[in-house]
């Protein structure tokens, strides 16, 4: 072999070795970021507890009667379906009770223990509730002592087992004195076929 053919050989080798180091350094630095990607995706995608366990009131209270009722809503259907620990519980009793009016929390003697109890009995009768709907029309009215209060129906359907009933909550708001609304109590009545 002459040396012009073993010099050529030679070349070809170096050039197909750069050649295969660039192919794999190009695939090592996708992959790489395709990692740091789907990680930060995965880190943002929180569980229907997490949602509720992560709220700050103080910066994100809802603005409407309806909002309120919708938050209420979402967070009695998680505790009633999803699993959690006794912290993420105590978490959300808390969001429960920074919607709730001040004279309401005096009156639960039990809170959120009494919370904790019926969450669970209603898990061992196999209870959810698998949709709900706030009724965005609230009546709301000033009365002659200054305070301002709203009405908002929401309909719940409470599964027990295989059999779903449709149940109509009214609720009552006052608006306390930083603007906020706050849930003074409800009243369940179980739907008319005509409601359903």
């Amino acid at each position: 072999m002459d040396e012009s053919t073993k010099n050529g050989i030679i070349k070809a080798i170096v050039i197909m070795v750069l050649a295969a180091l660039i192919v794999v350094s190009v695939f090592v630095i996708l992959t790489r970021n395709r990692k740091g990607t789907n990680t930060t995706t995965e880190e943002l995608e929180l569980t229907e507890v997490q949602k509720i366990t992560t709220i700050d009131l103080s910066k994100s209270y809802p603005k409407t009667p309806p909002t309120v009722v919708d938050l209420y809503a979402h967070t009695m259907k998680v505790l009633y379906k999803e699993n959690y620990t006794d912290e993420e519980f105590e978490k959300m009793a808390s969001v429960l009770s920074g919607i709730f009016d001040s004279e309401f929390l005096q009156a639960q003697q039990s809170w959120p223990s009494g919370l904790k109890s019926e969450v669970e009995q209603k898990k061992k009768d196999d209870c959810s509730i698998p949709k709900y709907e706030v009724l965005t029309s609230d009546l709301q009215e000033k009365r002659d002592n200054g305070e301002e209060i709203a009405n908002v129906v929401a309909k719940f359907h409470i599964r027990t087992g295989t059999h779903t009933t449709p149940y109509n909550y009214l609720f009552v708001l006052r608006k306390d004195s930083n603007g906020l609304w706050k849930i003074m109590g409800w009243t369940v009545s179980e739907a008319t076929d005509t409601e359903q």
